[in-house]
């Protein structure tokens, strides 16, 4: 009697549990969501504990099969595979300490060398998923491409031609060693050396809106001579295919400077990283006209907004549609660019409030859409703020450069955001 006045003290939707199986309760627990009735059934004393336990365990997984059980079952199958160099101290070598300092609960993390890869010794991975974060392969770059006694000049074609080829053979070993598994790639190998061909980049950015500096195609000294002279228009000439503010050409009515040498009318490229100083060069019109022969990108440089008689650009990371971080990199007047090789300071992000938030706003923006245009997902944008603060983009960078930990930690920042992403 005593168990009867307790069932109608404490009805389960109106049922009396004698006359149903557990199976019973249990889809009208689920179904109806009534997490009273539960206790109550939990409680209820003339149920053993061993049945109340399973009746609990099958209402959990009723209830969070489809989400916990899964979600848990994705994390522990799946592994992040970091591939770079030891020689990339930037970015590489900053994001691999960060690792060891970081003790995941949901993702496993395996970094490896391209040296195993060469030697074709890539670890051996047992997650059905992975997802590969790629860093710059400096052995491979200095070894084959910007090796002591290549042909041409700096940037030139053919190192587009072999880093493409280079990252070619990552995808289909990658596919090769771990095949059968679902693989992500931050940014995927046959697209993240795109963007070191300039033009194309510009086109790409143009054709969906982006501002980028304006180009001349023309190969004729005289035409060069008459825009500079005559129209005074500022020119910067670029190598086509290059990186890290190498092999520049800079010229305005009275001033010319390059970063290339000049000897016995030839072009010469400096062989360190850190011998590309700009010397002068104006009036050198047969340095104008070999220069002209070679694979180049002429644009006309961005008129910036004056900032105490220095000159600046501004670096945004992007990671995936986020913007992480904005980097405002800034030279001593009289510099041709603000690239941090090239003699550049980094600041804080205090400098970004000289700026009207609508134009910081419109730039994140630009930055974004930047590095959906050219379809990778981690990225260093530069862009310049013109006199009439309008964003332009000067250059998307597909293995930016770290900033210092104590200014701003971006790997831990790239490492949480890995963390949290649904990848399936």
């Amino acid at each position: 009697m005593q168990n009867v006045e307790k069932k109608q003290k404490f009805p389960l939707n109106q049922m009396v549990l004698d006359q149903f199986t557990v199976g019973t309760v249990i889809r009208n627990i689920g179904h109806q969501g009534d997490i009273k009735s539960l206790s109550f059934f939990i409680f209820f004393k003339p149920y053993p504990q061993k049945l109340i336990i399973y009746t609990m365990t099958l209402f959990l997984i009723h209830k969070l099969k489809k989400v916990f059980l899964f979600e848990l079952y994705v994390f522990m199958n799946t592994t992040i595979l970091v591939l770079g160099n030891e020689l990339d101290w930037d970015s590489y070598k900053k994001f691999y300490k960060q690792l060891q300092k970081h003790r995941s609960k949901k993702l496993k993390w395996v970094t490896a060398t391209y040296d195993l890869f060469e030697k074709n010794e890539l670890p051996l991975i047992d997650s059905d998923t992975l997802i590969i974060f790629l860093f710059f392969p400096f052995t491979y770059w200095d070894k084959h491409i910007e090796n002591e006694g290549y042909k041409g000049i700096y940037g030139n074609v053919e190192f587009y031609n072999k880093f493409r080829s280079f990252w070619s053979e990552i995808y289909k070993t990658l596919k090769r060693v771990y095949r059968g598994k679902k693989l992500y790639f931050i940014n995927h190998p046959l697209k993240i050396a795109i963007d070191r061909d300039k033009e194309f980049t510009k086109t790409v950015l143009s054709e969906n809106g982006i501002k980028v500096p304006i180009s001349y195609y023309t190969r004729d000294s005289k035409d060069i001579l008459e825009l500079v002279d005559q129209e005074n228009k500022k020119l910067f000439l670029k190598v086509r295919y290059g990186s890290m503010g190498k092999g520049i050409t800079y010229i305005e009515k009275g001033n010319w400077k390059t970063n290339f040498r000049f000897e016995d009318g030839k072009i010469l490229s400096p062989r360190s990283d850190y011998s590309w100083t700009f010397v002068d060069i104006t009036d050198n019109v047969e340095f104008l006209k070999e220069i002209l022969t070679k694979d180049i990108v002429i644009e006309e440089a961005v008129e910036c907004c004056k900032l105490d008689d220095i000159i600046f650009d501004l670096r945004f990371y992007v990671f995936y549609d986020e913007v992480l971080y904005i980097y405002p990199r800034t030279n001593k007047k009289g510099a041709i660019t603000a690239n941090i090789s090239q003699g550049g300071q980094g600041r804080s992000t205090q400098f970004l409030k000289r700026f009207p938030k609508n134009v910081i706003d419109k730039a994140v923006q630009s930055a974004i859409r930047t590095v959906k245009a050219m379809d990778v997902n981690f990225a260093g944008v530069d862009v310049m703020i013109s006199k009439d603060l309008k964003a332009y983009v000067i250059e998307l960078n597909a293995f930016p450069g770290f900033t210092k930990v104590r200014r701003f930690n971006l790997s831990k920042r790239i490492i949480q955001h890995i963390e949290k992403r649904k990848w399936n």
